[in-house]
């Protein structure tokens, strides 16, 4: 008769072994043994976590963010690498089981993007000074996923291993009166990991505005900005339907300046900056870009 734990233990050393299946088979036995705490990590390995705060550090990537400029493509978004941006350089990978590998089994993927929040990516908009109309993902290395893979098989591993130092080892898909028992009383080692027990999201934005600081906001200043910046744009050199798009912002920041939102006028305007700098001549176009950070400073 096959002993179903050792049946477990040889297919996590079986490098061609699916790992949905091998989640499968020890949820299994975790809900024989009334294992709570393995059943309630096999339950989340298979269906995906619920939220990032439930998330194991194994389970977190590093990640880079890029924009998808309409002209070049996918260029990187530069953020600084130090203070409270940092808690953006990881990320807690949710996907369940199945996903993870089916990511890692497509050979022709080996760079996977991932959508954001939108609440992260107009953080990033402004954070970065792009224009609104660019699409932002993160990005993460498949090697990665292969990492939390294996990690997931070797806690497998171990906790079988565990069990048969025990003498629990199963007999024709069942356990004994006295195994069951003895896995009652066992101690099982939370060696997933410790908890990210945070949002990602939420906190690296919060405490990066927090940290910010920002002062009264100059309604009037914003207002002569865009006076001059009208100005700037009439030249001859700058095209008639740039012009147009770059008017059609202004008016934007115009209506909300009358409507005192200082967090949008600062979003707004950082996205002209760019965007009058990808558009224009160079030299018009630095000289807005260069107008509208000297102003944003004075504010914060």
């Amino acid at each position: 008769m096959s002993k179903l734990v050792i049946e477990l233990q040889k297919e996590c050393l079986n490098p061609k072994c699916s790992f949905s299946d091998l989640c499968q088979k020890a949820y299994f036995i975790a809900r024989k043994l009334d294992q709570d705490e393995m059943v309630e990590f096999l339950k989340k390995e298979i269906n995906g976590y619920p939220t990032s705060k439930e998330v194991p550090e194994y389970r977190n990537a590093n990640v880079f963010f890029k924009a998808r400029n309409p002209m070049r493509g996918w260029i990187p978004i530069q953020l600084p690498s130090k203070g409270t941006f940092e808690e953006l350089s990881t990320w807690p990978i949710t996907m369940s089981i199945s996903e993870i590998q089916t990511a890692v089994d497509n050979k022709d993927l080996q760079t996977i993007s991932m959508i954001i929040p939108l609440e992260l990516q107009q953080f990033l908009i402004e954070a970065a000074r792009i224009p609104n109309r660019y699409e932002i993902k993160m990005f993460f290395s498949k090697t990665q996923l292969v990492r939390i893979l294996n990690t997931i098989k070797n806690q497998i591993l171990d906790w079988a291993l565990n069990l048969e130092q025990k003498g629990i080892l199963g007999e024709d898909y069942e356990f004994s009166t006295k195994e069951k028992e003895i896995a009652k009383n066992m101690t099982i080692i939370n060696n997933y990991g410790n908890i990210n027990g945070s949002n990602v999201v939420g906190s690296a934005i919060n405490s990066t505005l927090n940290a910010n600081g920002v002062k009264e906001f100059d309604y009037e200043g914003a207002k002569k900005l865009l006076e001059s910046i009208k100005e700037l744009i009439k030249a001859p050199s700058v095209d008639e339907n740039d012009r147009n798009l770059l008017n059609t912002q202004i008016e934007k920041i115009d209506q909300k300046i009358n409507q005192k939102d200082s967090k949008s006028i600062g979003t707004l305007l950082n996205s002209l900056g760019v965007w009058a700098q990808s558009i224009t001549c160079s030299v018009i176009g630095s000289d807005i870009y260069n107008k509208i950070d000297a102003f944003l400073k004075t504010i914060r």
